[in-house]
């Protein structure tokens, strides 16, 4: 499986982590300052929609990892474990000659904390553990670890926990990045490097120079005014009561201060990104690297009256995804099919040349969208044959029922298990107002993409393996923490 280095480009993955499509220059935004990424989008191809595969940390990157849908994979919820002998990009890059590198979030659960990746330079900043389990056995209870009190006090800090991460996290990126550039048995290695920061999550904080850039800014409310939750759809009344949305209501102050600290971490993040691409510039290695910035979910910031994640609003579930490789991704393109971060996965395999990536990529759920990036590469995802759709699916906590989603071409389809489906066109009706499944004139529209969700994932079945899963894993936690508790962390760390 090893090939030449030459054959081969750099590739460095720059994750945020729940950061929403909007709040990017480049796709229009003209408050919020991403001065780094923008010139990245203008030098390379922006994909102007692009959804995550689950809007929820643990279950999204799984997906990106193995290019699954999370069904497939029993990718529930933040305390969902990827089995180790799951193939992810990580493990077929790395077999074919790639310097695997990880720093940073990557939120995987159990023994494993690598899954292919050759190094990791920084442990998780959230536990390994099942700490997370969700239990729907009890209907729908709120979570104070999960409530908007959390943005209540939104505004300046001189520090905090996701800084002193997020500054290691840069810190062994630019280390490694040096060794790499300078150490000649290193660079014989072609290298992937992903660098995973926990920017703009919550808590919206930040420092004093992040803050201020946004001093009398416009920050307008969310365009989507809230509902009353009476009104809201099921599935939305359950996430918002586990947000605890009804004890603990937001100002219009509080909500344009927690917005304006959430900008506050997104200029953070834009600013580590710009850091990265000056040291690979400074090393001469920016020519030949793929350059790919993108998120593992949104973040609903007070559209409609909800935060955080957790539903299949735009929001939660489309994220920003930036691709350059100057040697040879066309500069300023702007993509407006529908993609997803399965399709990433399968992308990675097809842009690092692994010798029988058709293979492995047909047992997955994404495809490459290589063509899309060179239009010149003999793909069957060139302009105008690619899918243009997106699958999306969420288990974790909050509902008491599963449910899925499909975006194809202009509609968006949510299936909701013992609950009314759900049905918008996003090209007429952006903020998602106005639910057309009852309408005659698209019964087509939403008698085909239901047919299509329901190919994909049997809802009552899934009902009962998710219930399963939580409560065998509820008491091996209980089990493992009763006596001498031992946790699933990284405990060495490697040294360039």
């Amino acid at each position: 499986m090893m090939r030449r280095a030459s054959e081969q480009p750099n590739i460095v993955l720059i994750m945020a982590d729940q950061w929403t499509y909007d709040t990017l220059g480049a796709m229009g935004n003209e408050t919020v300052r991403t001065p780094h990424i923008d010139a990245l989008a203008r030098g390379g191809v922006l994909f102007e929609r692009c959804y995550c595969n689950s809007p929820l940390c643990v279950p999204s990157r799984g997906c990106l990892m193995t290019g699954r849908h999370a069904g497939r994979i029993d990718m529930f919820d933040n305390a969902s474990e990827l089995a180790a002998g799951t193939p992810t990009f990580a493990h077929h890059l790395r077999r074919c000659g790639y310097d695997t590198v990880l720093t940073g979030k990557m939120h995987f659960i159990g023994p494993d904390q690598f899954h292919g990746f050759e190094k990791r330079l920084l442990t998780d900043i959230y536990p390994a553990t099942f700490t997370l389990t969700p239990d729907w056995s009890r209907g729908v209870y709120a979570n104070p670890g999960s409530s908007v009190s959390r943005i209540t006090d939104s505004g300046p800090c001189t520090w905090n926990l996701q800084l002193e991460y997020d500054e290691e996290v840069l810190h062994t990126s630019r280390q490694y990045l040096r060794s790499y550039a300078t150490d000649g048995n290193r660079r014989a290695k072609p290298l992937f490097l992903c660098a995973s920061f926990t920017h703009p999550h919550d808590p919206f904080e930040i420092t004093a120079p992040y803050w201020d850039l946004y001093d009398g800014a416009d920050l307008p409310l969310p365009r989507s005014a809230a509902e009353p939750v009476s009104d809201m759809h099921p599935y939305d009344q359950w996430i918002q009561a586990h947000h605890e949305v009804g004890s603990h209501p937001l100002s219009d102050d509080r909500i344009r201060r927690a917005r304006r600290g959430y900008y506050g971490m997104v200029s953070y993040f834009d600013h580590a990104v710009g850091t990265i691409l000056n040291e690979l510039a400074a090393l001469d290695m920016r020519e030949n690297t793929v350059v790919i910035v993108t998120s593992d979910h949104g973040e609903m910031l007070g559209e409609h009256g909800m935060w955080f994640k957790r539903t299949f609003h735009e929001n939660a579930v489309r994220v920003p995804l930036v691709i350059s490789r100057p040697a040879t991704i066309p500069a300023g393109v702007r993509r407006d099919e529908v993609v997803s971060l399965v399709d990433l996965s399968a992308t990675l395999l097809d842009l690092a040349g692994v010798p029988d990536a058709e293979e492995w990529v047909d047992r997955m759920d994404g495809e490459s969208f290589r063509g899309l990036l060179e239009p010149s590469a003999r793909t069957a995802s060139a302009p105008g044959e690619w899918k243009n759709e997106a699958f999306c699916e969420y288990y974790g906590e909050g509902p008491i029922e599963p449910f899925a989603m499909l975006r194809r071409g202009r509609w968006k389809y949510v299936a909701v298990n013992r609950e009314a489906p759900l049905l918008f066109d996003l090209d007429s009706d952006p903020c998602e107002t106005t639910n057309c499944a009852t309408d005659p004139a698209h019964s087509a529209v939403r008698e085909a993409m239901a047919a299509e969700v329901d190919r994909r994932v049997d809802l009552p079945a899934m009902s009962q393996r998710v219930r399963d899963s939580q409560k065998e894993r509820l008491m091996v936690h209980e089990a493992l923490t009763t006596g001498e508790a031992r946790l699933w962390a990284l405990e060495n760390r490697f040294h360039v």
